[in-house]
């Protein structure tokens, strides 16, 4: 029980950035994709230096099988490709962020089977939800639009849209579990054995 109430509170914090997302997007469709942009580029290079540095400075023994000096050379490159092609990177924030919608809507249909199968509802309404996310997803990753700020918003639509239908999602999912586990016991154990495991590790 502990792990699933883990995983559902994981689940409410990446809904909540995608509403949160979604809201700077409506908000703010001109300047937001460059901000972005340029904001995750900086972290990255502060981020890759950072981790170069604790490389070099830690003991060497201690730095055996690990791979903190590569990891930190591609975050500086990855935040300077950002920085220095932000025209690059804002084509293909649609995409990227399309699948995301897409794989939230995957998602959502796999919770709906899930509540089919342990036979609390039909999930009806977590499969309408599903399709609308498949659907606006799919049309960002196709990109029919050439106005940018009308992209920017509809981007900002489905992230926010996402974000609130994934906060159901998991709100509704959960009341389900723990009302099959109170009344089966089914996959309680399972649970429990695979937080324990996780937190052996």
């Amino acid at each position: 029980m502990k792990l699933l109430k883990e995983l559902k509170w994981k689940s409410v914090m990446y809904a909540a950035l995608y509403i949160l997302m979604g809201i700077v997007l409506l908000l703010f469709p001109e300047t937001t994709a460059s901000i972005l942009c340029y904001a995750v580029g900086g972290a990255s290079v502060v981020v890759g230096a950072v981790t170069v540095c604790i490389y070099l400075f830690r003991d060497a023994a201690k730095n055996t099988y690990r791979n903190d000096f590569v990891t930190g050379l591609a975050a500086i490159l990855l935040g300077l490709f950002l920085i220095a092609r932000v025209d690059l990177v804002k084509a293909l924030i649609p995409f990227v962020l399309g699948i995301a919608v897409v794989v939230s809507g995957f998602i959502k249909l796999q919770d709906c089977i899930d509540v089919r199968r342990m036979g609390y509802g039909n999930g009806l309404g977590l499969f309408l939800l599903a399709l609308v996310s498949i659907v606006h997803g799919t049309i960002l990753i196709i990109n029919p639009f050439h106005a940018a700020i009308l992209l920017m918003r509809l981007i900002g639509i489905g992230l926010l849209f996402c974000g609130v239908s994934d906060l159901f999602a998991t709100i509704y999912m959960s009341r389900k579990i723990k009302n099959y586990i109170e009344n089966t016991g089914a996959f309680g154990d399972a649970l429990d054995l695979k937080a324990k495991e996780i937190k052996d590790e």
